[in-house]
């Protein structure tokens, strides 16, 4: 049987310069977001009602996130893809998506945003959580077939 591109060596090192350029992208975003959330956070402190700014506080909250957002994308996916394991790091990836979803419910605006759409938010959380559950155990079980796998690199 013939090998497939993707399970050779020549993709593997396309593979790491691709995570390599996005870690890099990332890293200049998480900057540039931090420098956002610094400026954003002077203005609210600075004005004078910056004890009852409420939107301002929501503000600066939101661009929190999104470094941390951003860190975490970086941590886990990116890191997740240069392993050997040939699994596809799903669990990784609806992390980050919690982590979206939870910034969204963070900055919403209750009064502004219709009903429909909050519920609409709720179920993404709750499938988005729920897949994640499901594959705990299964990614558990992936690892232990894949631990006793031969590596093929040797």
């Amino acid at each position: 049987m013939k090998r497939l591109i993707f399970g050779t060596k020549g993709y593997a090192g396309f593979e790491k310069v691709v995570v390599a350029i996005l870690t890099l992208m990332v890293a200049a975003s998480v900057v540039l977001t931090l420098a956002q959330s610094g400026i954003a956070l002077v203005k609210v402190i600075s004005s004078e009602s910056h004890l009852l700014d409420h939107e301002g506080f929501i503000k600066v909250f939101g661009t929190f996130m999104t470094v941390l957002i951003a860190l975490e994308f970086n941590h886990t996916v990116l890191a997740d893809i240069t392993t050997s394991s040939p699994l596809v790091k799903v669990r990784a990836v609806l992390l980050v998506a919690l982590l979206a979803l939870s910034r969204k419910v963070v900055l919403v605006d209750f009064k502004e945003v219709a009903y429909t759409s909050m519920i609409g938010l709720a179920v993404l959380i709750v499938a988005v959580a729920g897949a994640y559950w499901v594959l705990y155990p299964e990614e558990a079980r992936c690892k232990e077939l894949v631990k006793s796998m031969p590596d093929p690199e040797h």
